[in-house]
């Protein structure tokens, strides 16, 4: 007997009152799961957490590298590949619950002792209520709709359109003539913005497109030459090593190697 049909076998398929009798005990284990790990101490919760980290890794390791069935695209762990998935969605919506509790509980107590900014954590808390209740009573009505479409994303414009003055202002810092490298990049920077807009096109309008040497001086193809030929390689070297930093980084996480506030304290308090 496979891995697969033990496990079937072992946990067959819920129905009827069985199924909600079984969401009700998983749901009390949880509970009592949860209230176990507060009780632990710091050094035995973070072995449980390197240990559980360790497997749910090894689990996608495994199923990646491990060979497959001649004529198919599985091996003996791909048929847990979705329960694992299902698993991993539930534990990121508990997740995006606990930040809205720790949101409610901070701002909360910021209204409660009227700290500075208080209004503003009235506003977020009556928002995250008002487009909770829309969302769960109100969805696909005209009430949504305008909540989404006519604040939240005028809110969403009004903040990015800010965000252009911060944007502007460190590419003045960066551009600022300090260097031979200074000057250098701001002459590409030049260029390539004026290849871009209108105005900038029509200053060397009068060269030809394409099809003699004198095309090469036109500042459209002189932008498109930067942009393709000198900018596209170095962003392709930068997301490489972004690719390893992320493989080293998660390496870390997965091994429990990452030090974080959270293991120290509590190495601390054991």
């Amino acid at each position: 007997m496979n891995l697969q049909r033990f496990l079937a076998s072992a946990f067959p398929a819920a129905h009827g009152h069985w199924r909600w009798l079984a969401i009700v005990l998983a749901a009390a284990g949880c509970g009592i799961m949860f209230f176990v790990l507060q009780a632990l101490p710091g050094r035995a919760r973070k072995a449980l957490i390197a240990a559980v980290t360790f497997l749910a890794g090894l689990f996608y390791a495994l199923e990646f590298f491990w060979p497959v069935r001649r004529g198919t695209d599985e091996n003996f762990l791909t048929f847990a590949v979705p329960t694992v998935g299902n698993v991993i969605n539930v534990l990121a919506a508990f997740t995006l619950g606990l930040g809205v509790f720790s949101l409610v509980r901070i701002h909360s107590s910021k209204i409660v002792k009227l700290r500075e900014g208080w209004p503003n954590s009235v506003v977020l808390l009556v928002s995250i209520v008002v487009m909770a209740v829309a969302g769960l009573r109100f969805e696909e009505t005209r009430f949504f709709r305008s909540l989404f479409r006519d604040v939240l994303n005028s809110f969403d414009a009004a903040m990015f359109a800010t965000l252009a003055f911060f944007i502007i202002s460190a590419a003045y810092r960066a551009f600022r003539v300090k260097s031979a490298e200074a000057t250098l990049l701001m002459g590409a920077a030049l260029v390539v913005m004026l290849g871009q807009i209108p105005i900038g096109q029509y200053l060397t309008h009068w060269i030809p497109e394409k099809g003699s040497f004198a095309s090469l001086l036109r500042l459209d193809n002189i932008s498109n030459w930067l942009l393709l030929t000198v900018n596209a390689p170095a962003t392709r070297a930068i997301g490489f090593g972004l690719g390893i930093g992320g493989l080293a980084i998660a390496l870390r996480l997965w091994l429990s190697l990452e030090r974080g506030a959270f293991f120290e304290a509590k190495a601390d308090e054991s």
